[in-house]
């Protein structure tokens, strides 16, 4: 495929950006080929209720039932979402599986109800859809949470629930996180079907680990039974240089995702939904491709 045409094809979401950065081979199945996964795993549904549950806790819901709630947005997923026809990958019984699941969303979602800093806080966008143009290319996605806290201070929260904590160090150079902050700088948020321009520059942009609200069920060094296994917030400040910095990272990225050219993988090759679309693609590379790189192997005499 040209350029032309693989612009023609993806759709330039927060979603593609972070394929390509996770593996870009994954990359062209999802976003170039079109291919389905082959399965779902049960976490990354639960997740997927986990952000549907907070949103309704923020409109009015804040003192429903937990459970009731969660068992609503998990049929949702399962059931009636656009996906609902691939199959779930469930370790062992549904049953159990889906029990365990509801037992954990009430102890992350009763302790995230339990803060303060989320009672009092106002939040000004949940879920909310975005569009915003970076060099003349149109880029969209879904924000989480944007919230004003008592002090004034607005954040803009990307909710995570994967079972290992996500590496502080690398918060400050998530570009995801930083197309966010942009669109709400630069873009277009949809509110009530109307797009609204915020002219926004939020004080600070990280991610809200759902995790953090679990509690220890056995005592360990510096814990005790019943404790939170940690802060929540994993933040970063930017600037407004560092968002128009931010314009070239992507011009770099969007320059390889366009690039028709042999995609790799990476290694997490066991853990991925598109691992039978990877071990049974043909990689033969043509003939032009196989000269070309003789003569750039002679020229540096590793013939």
């Amino acid at each position: 495929m040209t350029k032309k045409e693989i612009l023609e094809t993806i759709e330039l979401r927060q979603s593609t950006l972070k394929t390509w950065l996770s593996c870009p081979l994954m990359y062209k199945f999802r976003h170039i080929d079109k291919l389905e996964p082959a399965f779902r795993y049960p976490g990354t549904i639960h997740g997927s209720a986990l952000h549907l549950i907070l949103s309704w806790l923020h409109q009015g819901e804040w003192k429903g039932d937990l459970r009731a709630l969660y068992t609503k947005a998990l049929n949702y997923y399962l059931y009636a979402s656009p996906e609902e026809h691939i199959p779930v990958r469930w370790k062992r019984d549904m049953g159990k599986e889906i029990e365990a699941l509801k037992v954990n969303a009430v102890e992350i979602l009763e302790n995230y109800r339990s803060k303060v800093y989320n009672r009092d806080v106002i939040v000004l966008f949940s879920e909310v859809q975005f569009r915003v143009k970076i060099l003349g290319y149109e880029f969209t996605g879904t924000i989480d949470q944007v919230r004003k806290n008592p002090d004034g201070s607005i954040q803009l929260l990307d909710f995570k629930s994967s079972k290992q904590r996500p590496n502080q160090f690398a918060i400050p150079n998530d570009l995801q996180l930083t197309l966010y902050m942009y669109a709400c700088k630069f873009g277009e948020l949809l509110v009530d079907d109307i797009w609204v321009k915020p002219n926004m520059l939020v004080d600070s942009v990280g991610i809200y680990f759902l995790r953090g609200h679990e509690v220890y069920k056995r005592k360990v060094v510096g814990k005790e039974i019943g404790d939170e296994k940690g802060s929540p917030f994993m933040m970063t400040r930017k600037s407004i240089q560092d968002l128009r910095a931010f314009r070239h990272e992507i011009r770099a990225q969007l320059s390889a995702m366009v690039k028709p050219w042999y995609y790799p993988n990476t290694a997490s090759c066991s853990f991925c939904t598109y691992a039978t679309h990877c071990v049974s693609r043909n990689d033969n590379v043509p003939e032009k491709d196989i000269d070309m790189a003789h003569e750039l192997l002679a020229e540096l005499n590793m013939t």
